[in-house]
């Protein structure tokens, strides 16, 4: 049986290569738009998903790191 998957989101996968290739990287709402040339609301959305799925962490100082869970 073939299921149909979501589509994969082409930021998505540079923010996470970023931060896989970057340890110690931490980056704003604000720094993730910029890189990726996205307007800011499309850059939460990411950075949201990526924390929903623990592969990154929100900090104390609203920037967003490598989970210490990974």
């Amino acid at each position: 049986m073939i299921t149909i998957a979501e589509p994969i989101d082409a930021d998505t996968l540079r923010i996470r290569h970023e931060f896989l290739t970057q340890r110690d990287l931490r980056l704003s709402s604000d720094g993730v738009a910029e890189l990726l040339g996205v307007p800011l609301r499309h850059a939460v959305i990411i950075l949201e998903s990526l924390a929903q799925d623990r592969f990154l962490m929100h900090t104390a100082d609203g920037r967003y790191a490598r989970s210490l869970a990974r």
